[in-house]
């Protein structure tokens, strides 16, 4: 996603990515596949793109759990992004968390230490993305140093994309999220559908959290809000400091939006507003596929595997995206591809 906006706005782009996949060969001049985000193996790929003279780098998910990364990257080139400092202060849980009580704004009960009563809680790691290692709480599970513990609330996961500049912050759109459970994780994000309003209630005590959250951390750049929404009632999970997935639902330049932002241009872009609804979704693997060359991908289909590939059972296989002029009719179409697609590896 990142790629194809960066190309789209006019950049050669170089990509260091633990996917590599189809799409990101076409809009990058070149990737270098990592098996992950560890310093040691960014290091490694970075030594590739010498020739480059990069001085630039702009990074999404995925460093979460690798602050290590983002800290040498911020030591030597320019990140176009929220700080390390910003980061990793939004990263650190107990902050957070007191921040939100600080100034009342809602979320669900946050412990660091195992709970007396054993029922509706939630084991989640310190450091992690996208819901992987997020599972029910039951006694007896293993916990440890790099974990918490908060109360599962019923409702619907929601999230507001955002640019700002700092001190001030513009909305972009809200959306729904979809999740499934991948092994033993329930709650995992498998992509999102854009919201074209929401009840003017909930819109306001958004705003109002936001008003707190982007002075007190100094957030830059585009970043996303996640939360839960229960009777018009809002529960705060966290900031993604980066940007989202949810992106991919717009044709907007935000890219440069997000470039002048980072790079100190106080003024926030006007962003054109999504008339209809759009959604993306991930498709995880049900079992170990091989992708073989001779496949027809659909022009739906996005984060195309390339040939060869061997997708593990419960890693992503592909996206799907679709759109249309109710939630109801887009939701309906991306059923149909993704069973189109699963007939289709079949």
């Amino acid at each position: 996603m990142l790629a194809q906006q960066a190309k789209k706005s006019g950049y050669s782009v170089l990509v260091i990515d633990c996917f590599a996949d189809r799409d990101t060969q076409t809009y990058a001049e070149q990737v270098v596949k990592v098996e992950s985000l560890l310093l040691l193996k960014v290091k490694e790929a970075l030594s590739l793109l010498n020739e480059y003279h990069i001085s630039h780098v702009v990074y999404g998910s995925g460093l979460e759990d690798q602050q290590a990364t983002l800290h040498y990257l911020e030591q030597n080139y320019i990140v176009l992004g929220n700080s390390f400092q910003v980061f990793s202060t939004v990263q650190n849980k107990q902050a957070f968390f007191l921040l939100l009580d600080k100034n009342k704004i809602p979320h669900p009960e946050t412990l660091f230490q195992q709970p007396v009563s054993k029922l509706n809680w939630l084991l989640k790691p310190l450091a992690g993305e996208g819901g992987i290692g997020v599972k029910k709480y039951i006694e007896g599970s293993k916990s440890n140093a790099f974990c918490y513990w908060q109360k599962f609330i019923q409702g619907t996961p929601r999230s507001v994309l955002f640019i700002a500049n700092g001190a001030e912050y513009k909305i972009i759109g809200f959306h729904q999220q979809f999740t499934t459970q991948v092994k033993a994780y329930e709650f995992v994000f498998s992509g999102v559908i854009n919201q074209l309003s929401i009840s003017k209630v909930l819109e306001k005590k958004l705003r109002r959290t936001l008003n707190v959250l982007v002075p007190e951390l100094s957030l830059q750049g585009i970043n996303s809000l996640d939360y839960i929404e229960s009777s018009e009632q809002c529960s705060i999970l966290e900031v993604n400091a980066r940007p989202s997935a949810s992106m991919n639902l717009y044709d907007s330049d935000l890219f440069l939006s997000h470039i002048d932002c980072c790079q100190g241009k106080k003024a926030l872009n006007s962003i054109k507003p999504l008339g209809s609804y759009h959604a993306y979704k991930i498709i995880f693997a049900k079992q170990k596929l091989f992708i073989e060359a001779h496949i027809n991908w659909p022009s739906w289909v996005l984060d195309i595997p390339c040939k060869g590939s061997i997708i593990h059972t419960g890693m992503p296989i592909c996206s799907i995206i679709a759109g249309g002029k109710n939630e109801q009719a887009v939701e309906s179409l991306l059923l149909s591809r993704q069973k189109q697609l699963i007939n289709l590896l079949k």
